[in-house]
C-alpha cells in the first residue's frame, strides 16, 4: 500500500501537485530535491554550497521516512552546466555518501525550476 510520507521543515511539493515522498513497502521514493529551504528560497550560489543543502534535505525526508542516507539504492542527479559543476557536485557528493553502496546517474541540465538552482537530485532508498 503507498503511504504518503510527512516531512515537516523541507518546502512542501503539495501545491506543486504532488509530494517529497512516497513510501511503498520497504522502499522509499523521493521526489527531486534541491538547496532549498522550506519557504523556496535557494541556498548557496555554488554547487558545494548546494550538494550540501540539498543532501541536508535529502536526509531529512529519509528520516521521517524510516531510512537514512545509507539506506540510498538508486539516485538521479541533474546538474546545470555539467562542464563546470559535475566535478565539484560528484567530490562534494563524495564527502557526504562516504560508502559507494548505491548506483547513481548523473544527468547535465540547462535549467531547473527555480532559477539560481544547480542541482537537483531524485532517489529510492530502502526503510529499515
Amino acid at each position: 500500500m503507498k503511504h504518503i510520507v510527512q516531512v515537516p521543515g523541507v518546502l512542501p511539493y503539495e501545491p506543486f501537485g504532488f509530494t517529497s515522498c512516497v513510501r511503498h513497502g520497504d522502499v522509499l521514493y523521493l521526489s527531486g530535491l534541491s538547496a532549498l529551504d522550506p519557504q523556496g528560497k535557494v541556498l548557496g550560489a555554488d554547487i558545494e554550497t548546494q550538494t550540501v543543502h540539498a543532501y541536508r534535505n535529502i536526509e531529512q525526508v529519509l528520516r521521517a521516512g524510516g531510512s537514512d542516507l545509507d539506506g540510498i539504492l538508486q539516485m538521479t542527479s541533474f546538474v546545470v552546466d555539467l562542464t563546470n559543476n559535475g566535478q565539484g557536485y560528484v567530490e562534494a557528493r563524495k564527502k557526504i555518501l562516504t560508502r559507494p553502496t548505491y548506483t547513481s546517474a548523473t544527468i547535465g541540465v540547462s535549467a531547473l525550476m527555480v532559477p539560481g538552482l544547480l542541482l537537483e537530485v531524485q532517489c529510492t532508498a530502502a526503510v529499515g
